[in-house]
């Protein structure tokens, strides 16, 4: 729904529940993946990513949410009310469908180059389509 003139508008497509988002992963199914499974210090050769299990958090709590990034994905606020909310957005449980990775890259740090990085900090969790055809990761 959207406030137009103090009148609620109801947008042309329903909002969804955590357990409907619709995971395509599009990006892990076009760039090379790491071939070994296995997690431990390394650099990876020839791969954009690697298939990996997030470190699960112990207690993880919701401090705060975009209810735009929400609608963005076309899923509704009310889902973070659910006590498994933030095991899902922290990746402690994997949403069906969902594929969590570590990107690989590379860049600079105090002026120089500072060659492969990643300590998997951030995740990919998976990428999702929403309501109207819009891709997200």
């Amino acid at each position: 729904r959207r406030v137009h003139g103090g009148i609620f508008v109801l947008l042309n497509y329903f909002m969804w529940k955590l357990d409907e988002l619709q995971f395509v992963n599009t990006t892990l199914k076009s760039l090379p993946i790491d071939p070994i499974e296995e997690t431990y210090t390394r650099s990876v050769s020839n791969a954009c990513f690697s298939l990996v299990s997030p470190t699960p958090l112990k207690n993880p709590r919701l401090v705060c949410f975009s209810v735009s990034a929400l609608e963005l994905l076309g899923l509704d606020s009310s889902e973070t009310q659910r006590p498994d909310f933030a095991e899902y957005m922290c990746g402690n449980r994997v949403m069906k469908g969902a594929r969590p990775a570590a990107h690989c890259y590379c860049g600079h740090q105090f002026g120089y180059f500072s060659g492969q990085l990643g300590d998997g900090a951030t995740m990919y969790l998976g990428e999702c389509i929403n309501q109207k055809g819009e891709r997200f990761v």
